[in-house]
């Protein structure tokens, strides 16, 4: 199986962003046993079998602007081949966060270089218990130039393209198709943990639950390419989020309309159903007002092949009868009509549960027959299924 052209098509509308050239430098250090001298150093000092050999505060703020800049990417892009997936209309401006945070850090780093063997030393000297801990943060501090080739940050965006092999590229299609469900597991994640908050129960809810809410659609409609039901589920959120005010505390119908909201999209599966009512819901709404309801009678309709044989009966005994007869002409059902019956007429209503066709009198002569009086009607015989 080889790559679908709507897949291809997606691959057209987004763009792979890679974070993974951001690096951070740990500042940990493997610990070993002669360190320890019999006695457990404190948790700010060593953690799971490594020892820190400056202060990790000095090292929060890069580990903040790496926590931005994947956020800048999450809040518009979905998960992707190790990357991101970012829509193409995204892209300048989730590029231009990206150099903004590029540019902080590097300044930050700038700052950091000239201080670090300053830092160790503060470190070093914090007071810590035992003497061998002092020696063993001194003797295990790394060298600066490889600090300075430990911090860095890069990041990467590229087009992906099917390749001409089709193995190769039917499995970049599976990764293409599953771009939809991958979005809604993170939308899923976001709602669950708004709804850890003790939403639920709170009452009320603010405009700062709303604004996460907000940014999560804004998400689902970048990206609604992805899928039709990306873009319903989209569209339910933004009529629900339109209803709301936009500024204060919001309790309620409007409270109890979000928490509704935000519990059917806390996981994958309650926000495939709501898909599925919304399909649903859709379908009807754009779908031609049904036709009224007529009740018949019990008995079931006859079928129309013998009202065909009927007239065709009725052709041919009028054929017989060595008299000019008129072209064929269709015989009009009207309910409660008043036609002249002759004995053929007569004959076929004899038909036994048979629908009755009327044909046309035969005319002997050229000049048109005068109209019978009028005379009160004689009902004709129902046949099964229809009135006359």
């Amino acid at each position: 199986m080889t790559i679908q052209t709507n897949e291809i098509h997606i691959l057209d509308q987004i763009l792979l962003v890679d974070l993974s050239a951001i690096h951070l430098w740990t500042a940990r250090k493997k610990l070993k046993a002669e360190m320890l001298e019999g006695k457990i150093p404190p948790a700010d000092l060593a953690s799971l079998g490594s020892m820190r050999v400056i202060d990790p505060e000095r090292l929060k703020p890069f580990e903040k602007i790496k926590r931005q800049a994947i956020k800048a990417v999450e809040e518009c892009g979905v998960k992707f081949l190790g990357g991101y997936a970012v829509s193409q209309d995204k892209i300048q401006e989730v590029v231009d966060h990206l150099e903004a945070l590029k540019t902080q850090f590097y300044d930050l780093k700038s700052s950091f270089l000239p201080n670090y063997d300053r830092w160790v030393s503060d470190w070093v000297n914090q007071g810590w218990e035992k003497v061998e801990w002092r020696e063993a943060i001194r003797s295990s501090a790394t060298p600066k130039a490889e600090v300075d080739a430990g911090l860095q940050f890069g990041y990467a965006a590229c087009r992906v393209a099917p390749d001409g092999d089709k193995h190769l590229s039917s499995t970049l299609g599976g990764q293409v198709r599953g771009l939809a469900d991958q979005l809604f597991a993170e939308t899923a994640d976001t709602a669950e943990r708004l709804l850890e908050t003790g939403l639920a129960t709170r009452g009320h809810v603010t405009q700062n639950t709303l604004n996460t809410v907000r940014k999560m659609n804004a998400k689902l409609k970048g990206l609604m390419f992805l899928s039709s039901e990306v873009k319903g589920l989209s569209d339910h959120i933004e009529a629900t989020l339109a209803a709301l005010p936009t500024s204060g505390v919001v309790n309620g119908v409007q409270y109890g309309a979000v928490v509704t909201l935000i519990s059917s999209l806390s996981t994958e599966e309650s926000i495939k159903r709501l898909i599925k009512h919304l399909n649903i819901a859709n379908g009807s709404d754009e779908a031609v007002a049904p036709a009224v309801e007529v009740q018949l009678p019990v008995e079931p309709p006859a079928p129309q092949e013998p009202v065909v044989a009927v007239v065709e009966q009725a052709v041919e005994a009028l054929a017989g009868q060595d008299a000019p007869v008129s072209e064929p002409v269709m015989a009009e059902i009207v309910p409660h009509a008043s036609v002249a019956v002759d004995e053929t007429v007569h004959a076929l209503a004899e038909v036994a549960e048979s629908p009755v066709a009327v044909l046309p009198e035969p005319v002997p002569e050229p000049e048109v027959a005068k109209p019978a009086e009028e005379t009160e009607p004689e009902p004709l015989p129902q046949a099964a299924g229809f009135w006359f």
